[in-house]
């Protein structure tokens, strides 16, 4: 299957045949996150029934060979931050700004109406 084609988790699923259950849990939690929203590395590692997993998802998330249809551009750190190298932080800045979600002095403005 090639990257192009993948549209619903069923063909993440098939992309990443042969990567860890954890890795593809991570990519599925990520897809779901709707435009204009974002979660946190946490809220991602509790989704998956890995709470205290938060740094290996923003591991596997760094090495995401599906952007954008895994919009992994919507995982924030748990005070709003884009973590990563600061090149890749304003990426992630410009693109969630670009999809309505409120961004304040450079963190995402974390509440009911922002969070997934």
């Amino acid at each position: 299957m090639r990257k192009e084609d993948v549209r619903t988790e069923k063909d993440i699923r098939e992309y990443l045949e042969g990567w860890s259950d954890f890795e593809k849990a991570v990519y599925i939690a990520t897809f779901r996150i709707p435009k204009g929203k974002v979660s946190t590395y946490g809220r991602i590692a509790e989704a998956i029934g890995r709470p205290r997993a938060s740094r290996a998802v923003a591991n596997t998330l760094h090495e995401n060979p599906l952007w954008p249809v895994v919009p992994c551009h919507r995982v924030v750190c748990s005070d709003g931050r884009f973590g990563g190298p600061t090149k890749w932080a304003r990426g992630r800045r410009k693109h969630v700004v670009e999809e309505g979600t409120p961004v304040v002095d450079g963190k995402v403005v974390l509440n009911e109406d922002t969070l997934f």
